[in-house]
Protein backbone atom coordinates (compact mmCIF):
# COMPACT_ATOMS: atom_id res chain seq x y z
CA UNK A 1 0.00 0.00 0.00
CA UNK A 2 1.16 3.66 -0.87
CA UNK A 3 1.21 5.98 1.74
CA UNK A 4 -0.84 8.99 0.42
CA UNK A 5 -0.95 10.92 3.73
CA UNK A 6 2.64 11.84 3.26
CA UNK A 7 1.27 14.00 0.89
CA UNK A 8 -0.71 15.54 3.71
CA UNK A 9 2.38 15.47 5.78
CA UNK A 10 4.23 17.69 3.46
CA UNK A 11 1.79 20.68 3.43
CA UNK A 12 1.70 20.53 7.15
CA UNK A 13 5.94 20.69 7.48
CA UNK A 14 6.15 23.19 4.74
CA UNK A 15 3.62 25.56 6.69
CA UNK A 16 6.03 24.71 9.69
CA UNK A 17 8.88 25.53 7.65
CA UNK A 18 7.63 28.91 7.20
CA UNK A 19 7.58 29.93 10.47
CA UNK A 20 11.50 29.20 9.98
CA UNK A 21 12.35 30.28 6.66
CA UNK A 22 13.66 33.39 8.26
CA UNK A 23 16.11 32.19 10.45
CA UNK A 24 18.91 31.29 7.99
CA UNK A 25 21.63 30.66 11.22
CA UNK A 26 20.66 27.14 10.73
CA UNK A 27 17.94 24.57 9.31
CA UNK A 28 15.97 22.77 11.69
CA UNK A 29 16.82 19.37 12.17
CA UNK A 30 14.40 16.69 11.99
CA UNK A 31 12.99 16.01 15.55
CA UNK A 32 12.68 20.25 15.21
CA UNK A 33 10.79 20.22 12.17
CA UNK A 34 8.27 17.00 14.14
CA UNK A 35 8.09 19.40 17.29
CA UNK A 36 6.32 21.91 15.30
CA UNK A 37 4.27 19.32 13.42
CA UNK A 38 2.85 17.51 16.93
CA UNK A 39 1.53 20.86 18.02
CA UNK A 40 -0.65 21.35 14.92
CA UNK A 41 -4.28 21.07 15.63
CA UNK A 42 -4.70 17.74 13.79
CA UNK A 43 -1.91 16.04 15.88
CA UNK A 44 -3.31 17.48 19.38
CA UNK A 45 -6.71 15.97 18.20
CA UNK A 46 -4.84 12.41 17.82
CA UNK A 47 -6.54 11.28 14.97
CA UNK A 48 -6.16 7.25 14.49
CA UNK A 49 -7.12 4.72 12.66
CA UNK A 50 -7.78 0.77 13.69
CA UNK A 51 -9.12 -1.89 12.10
CA UNK A 52 -12.16 -2.83 11.63
CA UNK A 53 -14.09 -5.69 11.93
CA UNK A 54 -13.05 -7.11 8.41
CA UNK A 55 -11.65 -5.08 5.21
CA UNK A 56 -14.97 -3.62 4.05
CA UNK A 57 -14.38 -1.29 7.80
CA UNK A 58 -12.00 1.12 9.44
CA UNK A 59 -12.81 2.35 12.53
CA UNK A 60 -11.62 5.98 13.98
CA UNK A 61 -11.27 8.00 16.51
CA UNK A 62 -9.91 11.32 17.58
CA UNK A 63 -9.88 14.08 21.02
CA UNK A 64 -12.11 17.28 20.99
CA UNK A 65 -13.04 19.43 23.45
CA UNK A 66 -16.66 20.01 21.92
CA UNK A 67 -19.36 17.46 23.29
CA UNK A 68 -21.20 16.97 18.77
CA UNK A 69 -21.73 14.20 16.86
CA UNK A 70 -18.51 13.04 14.70
CA UNK A 71 -18.74 12.45 11.29
CA UNK A 72 -16.28 11.08 8.60
CA UNK A 73 -16.67 12.51 5.26
CA UNK A 74 -15.05 9.86 2.88
CA UNK A 75 -14.55 9.75 -0.68
CA UNK A 76 -12.79 8.72 -3.99
CA UNK A 77 -11.87 12.08 -4.95
CA UNK A 78 -9.11 13.96 -3.50
CA UNK A 79 -11.20 17.08 -3.72
CA UNK A 80 -13.85 15.45 -1.69
CA UNK A 81 -16.59 15.68 -4.68
CA UNK A 82 -19.47 13.38 -3.97
CA UNK A 83 -18.27 12.82 -0.52
CA UNK A 84 -20.76 9.98 1.89
CA UNK A 85 -20.93 11.24 5.38
CA UNK A 86 -20.57 8.34 8.24
CA UNK A 87 -21.71 9.27 12.12
CA UNK A 88 -20.86 8.26 15.11
CA UNK A 89 -20.55 8.71 18.72
CA UNK A 90 -18.78 10.23 21.40
CA UNK A 91 -16.99 9.33 25.01
CA UNK A 92 -15.79 11.95 27.55
CA UNK A 93 -12.60 11.04 28.88
CA UNK A 94 -11.25 11.46 32.72
CA UNK A 95 -9.96 14.33 31.67
CA UNK A 96 -12.78 16.16 30.47
CA UNK A 97 -12.78 16.58 27.01
CA UNK A 98 -14.82 14.12 24.24
CA UNK A 99 -13.41 11.01 22.40
CA UNK A 100 -15.33 10.63 18.93
CA UNK A 101 -15.36 7.51 17.59
CA UNK A 102 -16.69 6.78 13.78
CA UNK A 103 -17.00 3.36 11.30
CA UNK A 104 -16.60 2.97 7.65
CA UNK A 105 -18.53 0.87 6.11
CA UNK A 106 -18.57 -1.15 2.71
CA UNK A 107 -14.90 -0.45 1.74
CA UNK A 108 -13.64 -1.99 -1.50
CA UNK A 109 -11.25 -3.61 -2.41
CA UNK A 110 -8.03 -1.95 -4.20
CA UNK A 111 -9.13 1.67 -3.93
CA UNK A 112 -7.83 4.97 -2.54
CA UNK A 113 -10.27 6.50 -0.28
CA UNK A 114 -9.97 10.52 1.23
CA UNK A 115 -11.51 11.60 4.61
CA UNK A 116 -11.97 14.21 6.37
CA UNK A 117 -12.76 14.08 10.46
CA UNK A 118 -15.25 16.80 11.64
CA UNK A 119 -16.69 17.70 14.98
CA UNK A 120 -18.26 20.72 16.31
CA UNK A 121 -15.90 23.44 14.88
CA UNK A 122 -12.90 20.82 14.17
CA UNK A 123 -12.38 19.69 10.59
CA UNK A 124 -9.39 18.21 10.11
CA UNK A 125 -7.58 18.17 6.67
CA UNK A 126 -8.27 15.76 4.33
CA UNK A 127 -5.83 12.06 5.09
CA UNK A 128 -6.34 9.02 2.61
CA UNK A 129 -6.01 5.06 2.74
CA UNK A 130 -6.01 2.53 0.36
CA UNK A 131 -7.57 -1.00 0.52
CA UNK A 132 -5.70 -4.11 -0.35
CA UNK A 133 -6.25 -5.83 -3.89
CA UNK A 134 -5.22 -8.82 -2.77
CA UNK A 135 -4.89 -11.97 -0.51
CA UNK A 136 -1.28 -11.34 0.19
CA UNK A 137 -0.26 -8.71 2.59
CA UNK A 138 2.69 -7.12 4.91
CA UNK A 139 2.16 -6.00 8.55
CA UNK A 140 4.48 -4.22 10.83
CA UNK A 141 4.70 -5.41 13.92
CA UNK A 142 6.48 -3.35 16.86
CA UNK A 143 6.17 -3.38 20.59
CA UNK A 144 6.82 -1.55 23.83
CA UNK A 145 6.83 1.91 22.09
CA UNK A 146 6.52 3.48 25.59
CA UNK A 147 5.29 7.27 24.43
CA UNK A 148 6.23 9.09 27.81
CA UNK A 149 5.61 12.18 29.51
CA UNK A 150 8.25 13.18 31.80
CA UNK A 151 7.30 16.76 34.18
CA UNK A 152 10.76 17.44 34.68
CA UNK A 153 11.66 16.84 30.82
CA UNK A 154 8.34 17.97 29.23
CA UNK A 155 10.49 17.25 25.37
CA UNK A 156 10.80 13.55 26.38
CA UNK A 157 6.98 13.35 25.24
CA UNK A 158 8.19 14.52 21.71
CA UNK A 159 11.01 12.62 21.05
CA UNK A 160 9.12 9.59 22.41
CA UNK A 161 6.41 10.24 19.29
CA UNK A 162 8.87 10.89 16.97
CA UNK A 163 11.07 8.10 17.66
CA UNK A 164 7.48 5.84 16.83
CA UNK A 165 6.36 7.99 13.31
CA UNK A 166 10.37 7.44 12.49
CA UNK A 167 10.43 3.85 13.10
CA UNK A 168 7.50 3.71 11.03
CA UNK A 169 8.92 6.07 8.10
CA UNK A 170 12.16 3.74 7.81
CA UNK A 171 9.71 0.61 7.82
CA UNK A 172 8.25 2.19 4.96
CA UNK A 173 11.06 2.82 3.52
CA UNK A 174 11.89 -1.18 3.37
CA UNK A 175 8.35 -1.94 2.29
CA UNK A 176 6.08 0.61 1.12
CA UNK A 177 3.15 -2.08 1.31
CA UNK A 178 2.96 -2.16 4.40
CA UNK A 179 -1.06 -2.36 4.91
CA UNK A 180 -1.49 -2.93 8.94
CA UNK A 181 0.55 -2.32 11.92
CA UNK A 182 0.45 -3.95 15.27
CA UNK A 183 1.64 -2.93 18.60
CA UNK A 184 1.69 -5.55 21.33
CA UNK A 185 1.40 -3.54 24.19
CA UNK A 186 2.82 -0.78 26.37
CA UNK A 187 1.95 1.91 23.36
CA UNK A 188 2.22 4.72 26.66
CA UNK A 189 4.41 4.52 29.91
CA UNK A 190 1.78 6.02 32.31
CA UNK A 191 -1.41 5.83 30.46
CA UNK A 192 -2.02 9.22 29.82
CA UNK A 193 -3.97 11.22 27.35
CA UNK A 194 -0.95 13.07 26.12
CA UNK A 195 1.06 10.26 25.45
CA UNK A 196 -1.67 8.32 23.10
CA UNK A 197 -2.31 11.78 21.27
CA UNK A 198 1.32 11.77 20.82
CA UNK A 199 1.35 7.78 19.42
CA UNK A 200 -1.30 9.19 17.22
CA UNK A 201 0.87 12.19 15.87
CA UNK A 202 2.51 10.86 12.97
CA UNK A 203 0.75 10.55 9.94
CA UNK A 204 1.42 6.73 9.25
CA UNK A 205 -1.80 5.55 11.64
CA UNK A 206 -3.92 8.04 9.50
CA UNK A 207 -3.08 5.77 6.51
CA UNK A 208 -2.67 2.65 7.79
CA UNK A 209 -4.79 1.05 10.54
CA UNK A 210 -2.86 0.01 13.75
CA UNK A 211 -4.06 -3.12 15.91
CA UNK A 212 -3.02 -2.35 19.98
CA UNK A 213 -3.09 -4.29 22.95
CA UNK A 214 -3.07 -3.45 26.26
CA UNK A 215 0.15 -3.57 28.21
CA UNK A 216 0.72 -3.68 31.77
CA UNK A 217 2.03 0.53 31.31
CA UNK A 218 -1.37 0.92 29.58
CA UNK A 219 -3.23 0.14 32.77
CA UNK A 220 -0.94 2.67 34.94
CA UNK A 221 -4.07 4.99 33.57
CA UNK A 222 -7.08 4.92 32.45
CA UNK A 223 -6.94 6.47 28.97
CA UNK A 224 -6.59 3.27 27.01
CA UNK A 225 -10.35 2.74 27.17
CA UNK A 226 -11.23 5.99 25.59
CA UNK A 227 -9.00 6.47 23.27
CA UNK A 228 -9.29 3.00 21.08
CA UNK A 229 -12.09 2.27 18.92
CA UNK A 230 -11.94 -1.45 18.43
CA UNK A 231 -13.69 -4.19 16.43
CA UNK A 232 -15.81 -7.44 17.56
CA UNK A 233 -15.02 -6.64 21.90
CA UNK A 234 -16.07 -9.45 24.26
CA UNK A 235 -18.33 -8.94 26.50
CA UNK A 236 -16.50 -10.47 29.65
CA UNK A 237 -16.90 -12.32 33.10
CA UNK A 238 -14.25 -9.99 34.26
CA UNK A 239 -13.31 -6.86 32.52
CA UNK A 240 -10.36 -5.14 32.72
CA UNK A 241 -11.15 -1.24 33.49
CA UNK A 242 -9.48 -0.38 30.13
CA UNK A 243 -10.51 -2.75 27.81
CA UNK A 244 -10.94 -6.06 26.39
CA UNK A 245 -10.13 -8.99 23.93
CA UNK A 246 -11.20 -8.19 20.43
CA UNK A 247 -10.63 -9.36 16.87
CA UNK A 248 -10.67 -8.61 13.52
CA UNK A 249 -10.14 -10.25 9.97
CA UNK A 250 -7.35 -9.29 7.67
CA UNK A 251 -7.67 -10.68 4.11
CA UNK A 252 -7.12 -14.79 5.36
CA UNK A 253 -6.07 -14.03 8.44
CA UNK A 254 -7.92 -14.07 12.01
CA UNK A 255 -6.42 -11.49 14.46
CA UNK A 256 -7.25 -12.67 17.81
CA UNK A 257 -5.78 -9.25 20.76
CA UNK A 258 -6.07 -10.17 23.69
CA UNK A 259 -5.60 -8.73 27.41
CA UNK A 260 -2.67 -10.68 29.18
CA UNK A 261 -3.30 -8.47 32.03
CA UNK A 262 -6.72 -10.01 32.91
CA UNK A 263 -6.27 -13.46 34.06
CA UNK A 264 -9.43 -14.39 33.19
CA UNK A 265 -9.14 -17.84 31.11
CA UNK A 266 -12.61 -18.92 31.23
CA UNK A 267 -13.29 -15.23 29.41
CA UNK A 268 -10.16 -15.65 26.90
CA UNK A 269 -10.90 -19.36 26.25
CA UNK A 270 -14.22 -18.28 25.74
CA UNK A 271 -13.23 -15.64 23.50
CA UNK A 272 -10.69 -17.59 21.42
CA UNK A 273 -13.90 -20.31 20.89
CA UNK A 274 -15.94 -17.69 19.75
CA UNK A 275 -13.76 -15.97 17.07
CA UNK A 276 -12.50 -18.94 15.62
CA UNK A 277 -16.02 -20.76 15.39
CA UNK A 278 -17.22 -17.42 13.67
CA UNK A 279 -14.28 -17.55 10.97
CA UNK A 280 -13.83 -21.16 9.98
CA UNK A 281 -12.13 -20.58 6.43
CA UNK A 282 -9.24 -18.54 7.68
CA UNK A 283 -5.59 -19.86 6.68
CA UNK A 284 -4.16 -18.48 9.69
CA UNK A 285 -4.59 -17.44 13.52
CA UNK A 286 -2.59 -15.10 14.69
CA UNK A 287 -3.06 -13.58 18.56
CA UNK A 288 -1.37 -10.76 20.36
CA UNK A 289 -0.81 -10.31 24.08
CA UNK A 290 1.45 -7.99 25.84
CA UNK A 291 3.24 -10.71 28.59
CA UNK A 292 6.58 -12.73 27.54
CA UNK A 293 5.72 -16.12 28.02
CA UNK A 294 9.27 -18.07 26.86
CA UNK A 295 11.74 -15.67 26.56
CA UNK A 296 13.37 -16.04 29.94
CA UNK A 297 15.20 -13.15 30.14
CA UNK A 298 14.46 -11.56 33.33
CA UNK A 299 14.81 -14.48 35.91
CA UNK A 300 12.83 -12.51 38.49
CA UNK A 301 9.61 -12.55 36.06
CA UNK A 302 10.30 -16.09 35.37
CA UNK A 303 8.08 -17.51 38.00
CA UNK A 304 5.21 -14.79 36.41
CA UNK A 305 5.61 -16.28 32.74
CA UNK A 306 5.10 -20.04 34.05
CA UNK A 307 1.83 -19.17 35.70
CA UNK A 308 1.04 -17.27 32.51
CA UNK A 309 2.29 -19.85 30.34
CA UNK A 310 -0.78 -22.36 32.57
CA UNK A 311 -3.18 -19.80 31.44
CA UNK A 312 -2.68 -19.03 28.12
CA UNK A 313 -0.14 -21.63 26.17
CA UNK A 314 -3.31 -24.16 26.47
CA UNK A 315 -5.31 -22.33 24.25
CA UNK A 316 -2.92 -21.21 21.73
CA UNK A 317 -2.91 -25.53 21.65
CA UNK A 318 -6.45 -25.92 21.67
CA UNK A 319 -7.79 -24.03 18.72
CA UNK A 320 -4.47 -24.27 16.57
CA UNK A 321 -2.51 -20.74 16.56
CA UNK A 322 0.20 -20.28 14.73
CA UNK A 323 1.62 -17.37 15.46
CA UNK A 324 1.98 -15.16 19.07
CA UNK A 325 3.34 -12.01 18.54
CA UNK A 326 4.32 -10.44 22.21
CA UNK A 327 6.11 -7.82 24.18
CA UNK A 328 7.01 -6.34 28.21
CA UNK A 329 10.51 -8.65 28.36
CA UNK A 330 11.94 -5.99 25.75
CA UNK A 331 14.54 -8.75 24.49
CA UNK A 332 14.37 -10.23 21.11
CA UNK A 333 13.60 -13.71 20.93
CA UNK A 334 11.94 -16.01 18.63
CA UNK A 335 10.98 -19.31 20.42
CA UNK A 336 11.04 -23.02 18.27
CA UNK A 337 7.64 -24.91 18.05
CA UNK A 338 5.74 -24.94 21.32
CA UNK A 339 3.12 -27.54 22.36
CA UNK A 340 1.97 -28.43 25.79
CA UNK A 341 5.00 -26.22 26.98
CA UNK A 342 7.66 -28.22 25.19
CA UNK A 343 9.55 -27.68 21.97
CA UNK A 344 8.38 -29.98 19.07
CA UNK A 345 10.21 -28.16 16.26
CA UNK A 346 13.26 -26.03 16.08
CA UNK A 347 13.05 -22.92 14.82
CA UNK A 348 16.38 -21.42 12.96
CA UNK A 349 17.39 -18.22 11.54
CA UNK A 350 16.17 -17.97 8.11
CA UNK A 351 14.57 -21.55 8.37
CA UNK A 352 11.37 -22.82 7.46
CA UNK A 353 8.62 -24.89 9.50
CA UNK A 354 6.59 -26.80 7.94
CA UNK A 355 2.94 -27.31 9.01
CA UNK A 356 4.31 -27.17 12.34
CA UNK A 357 2.58 -29.39 15.29
CA UNK A 358 2.42 -26.04 17.74
CA UNK A 359 2.74 -22.73 17.79
CA UNK A 360 5.66 -20.32 17.12
CA UNK A 361 5.51 -17.54 20.02
CA UNK A 362 7.73 -14.04 19.05
CA UNK A 363 8.47 -11.08 21.66
CA UNK A 364 10.09 -8.07 19.62
CA UNK A 365 12.71 -5.55 21.34
CA UNK A 366 11.29 -2.18 22.80
CA UNK A 367 11.29 1.05 20.66
CA UNK A 368 11.88 3.54 23.27
CA UNK A 369 13.08 1.82 26.32
CA UNK A 370 15.84 -1.45 24.25
CA UNK A 371 17.27 -3.84 26.98
CA UNK A 372 20.81 -5.44 26.49
CA UNK A 373 22.51 -7.66 29.20
CA UNK A 374 24.72 -10.63 28.34
CA UNK A 375 24.72 -11.66 31.47
CA UNK A 376 20.83 -12.93 31.65
CA UNK A 377 19.52 -16.27 31.18
CA UNK A 378 18.24 -17.30 27.82
CA UNK A 379 14.94 -19.46 27.72
CA UNK A 380 15.57 -23.29 26.80
CA UNK A 381 12.57 -23.36 24.51
CA UNK A 382 13.75 -19.91 22.31
CA UNK A 383 15.14 -20.75 19.06
CA UNK A 384 15.93 -17.49 17.94
CA UNK A 385 17.80 -14.75 20.24
CA UNK A 386 19.07 -10.94 18.95
CA UNK A 387 20.62 -8.85 21.98
CA UNK A 388 20.83 -5.26 20.96
CA UNK A 389 19.94 -2.09 22.05
CA UNK A 390 18.86 -1.17 18.67
CA UNK A 391 15.89 -0.21 18.42
CA UNK A 392 13.62 -2.73 16.11
CA UNK A 393 10.87 -3.37 13.92
CA UNK A 394 9.16 -6.39 12.35
CA UNK A 395 7.81 -7.08 8.57
CA UNK A 396 5.78 -9.76 8.48
CA UNK A 397 4.46 -11.42 4.76
CA UNK A 398 1.19 -13.15 4.99
CA UNK A 399 0.41 -15.64 1.82
CA UNK A 400 -1.92 -18.20 1.43
CA UNK A 401 0.30 -20.39 2.22
CA UNK A 402 2.75 -19.13 4.19
CA UNK A 403 3.80 -16.67 6.73
CA UNK A 404 7.26 -15.10 6.78
CA UNK A 405 8.60 -12.33 10.04
CA UNK A 406 11.93 -10.54 8.99
CA UNK A 407 13.30 -8.63 11.07
CA UNK A 408 15.42 -5.13 11.10
CA UNK A 409 17.59 -2.90 13.01
CA UNK A 410 16.64 1.03 12.70
CA UNK A 411 18.91 2.60 10.68
CA UNK A 412 20.07 -0.43 9.68
CA UNK A 413 19.18 -1.66 6.05
CA UNK A 414 20.01 -5.33 6.29
CA UNK A 415 17.79 -8.15 7.84
CA UNK A 416 18.96 -9.38 11.06
CA UNK A 417 16.66 -12.17 11.07
CA UNK A 418 13.69 -14.11 9.37
CA UNK A 419 11.90 -17.31 9.85
CA UNK A 420 9.07 -18.63 8.22
CA UNK A 421 5.85 -21.10 8.46
CA UNK A 422 4.40 -22.47 5.45
CA UNK A 423 1.23 -24.80 6.01
CA UNK A 424 -0.42 -27.24 3.49
CA UNK A 425 -3.61 -26.83 4.85
CA UNK A 426 -5.54 -24.73 7.35
CA UNK A 427 -5.08 -27.13 9.95
CA UNK A 428 -1.28 -27.76 8.84
CA UNK A 429 0.48 -29.94 11.33
CA UNK A 430 -1.80 -29.08 14.35
CA UNK A 431 -3.40 -31.11 16.75
CA UNK A 432 -7.51 -31.39 17.32
CA UNK A 433 -7.08 -32.96 21.12
CA UNK A 434 -7.07 -30.68 23.88
CA UNK A 435 -3.81 -30.73 25.98
CA UNK A 436 -4.40 -32.38 29.24
CA UNK A 437 -2.92 -29.86 31.88
CA UNK A 438 -6.19 -27.27 30.52
CA UNK A 439 -8.71 -27.92 32.57
CA UNK A 440 -12.00 -26.61 34.11
CA UNK A 441 -9.60 -25.53 37.78
CA UNK A 442 -6.98 -24.20 36.09
CA UNK A 443 -9.40 -21.85 34.13
CA UNK A 444 -11.54 -21.25 37.31
CA UNK A 445 -8.81 -20.29 39.25
CA UNK A 446 -7.40 -17.66 36.33
CA UNK A 447 -10.60 -16.07 36.91
CA UNK A 448 -11.11 -15.62 40.62
CA UNK A 449 -7.53 -14.30 40.62
CA UNK A 450 -8.43 -12.02 38.17
CA UNK A 451 -11.67 -10.23 40.00
CA UNK A 452 -9.51 -9.85 43.10
CA UNK A 453 -6.32 -7.98 40.90
CA UNK A 454 -9.03 -5.95 39.08
CA UNK A 455 -9.58 -4.45 42.81
CA UNK A 456 -6.38 -4.47 44.00
CA UNK A 457 -5.38 -2.33 40.54
CA UNK A 458 -8.63 -0.17 41.03
CA UNK A 459 -7.72 0.93 44.82
CA UNK A 460 -3.77 2.04 43.62
CA UNK A 461 -5.56 4.21 40.69
CA UNK A 462 -7.79 5.61 43.01
CA UNK A 463 -5.39 6.39 45.97
CA UNK A 464 -2.17 7.24 43.89
CA UNK A 465 -3.34 9.40 40.98
CA UNK A 466 -6.57 10.49 42.51
CA UNK A 467 -9.36 8.74 39.91
CA UNK A 468 -12.68 9.12 41.67
CA UNK A 469 -15.43 6.17 42.62
CA UNK A 470 -17.55 7.40 40.03
CA UNK A 471 -15.24 7.19 36.82
CA UNK A 472 -14.56 3.90 38.16
CA UNK A 473 -18.36 2.79 38.12
CA UNK A 474 -18.59 3.82 34.85
CA UNK A 475 -15.68 1.90 33.47
CA UNK A 476 -16.38 -1.29 35.28
CA UNK A 477 -20.34 -0.59 34.23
Amino acid sequence: MKVHSQKALSILLAAVMLFTAFTPAFAATPVETWNGYIETADAKAGIIMFPGRNDTERNFSWYTDENATPEIRLSLSADMSDAESFTGYTEQSYYGNYSNKVTLTGLEQGKTYYYQCISGSFKSQVYSFVTDNDDSFTAMYVTDIHVSYDEKNPAHLHETAYNFDMTVNEALETNGDISLILSAGDQASEGLQSEYIGLAATPNVKSIPIATTIGNHDRKGVEYKTFTNLPNEQNMLVSSYVGSNYYFVKNNVLFLVMDSNNASAIDHRNFVKKAVKENPDVNWKVMMFHHDLYGGRIPHRESENALLRILWAPIADEFGIDLVLMGHSHYYTVSNVMYNNKTVAPVTNGGTVTDPAGTVYMVSGSLNRPRNDDDISLGENVGIEYLTQDKIYNLIDFTEDSITVKSYAIESDACFSSFTIEKSSKDGGHSDKMPPLYNFIVRFIGTVYAVFNNIGVYDDLKNDKGYNVKFFELLFG
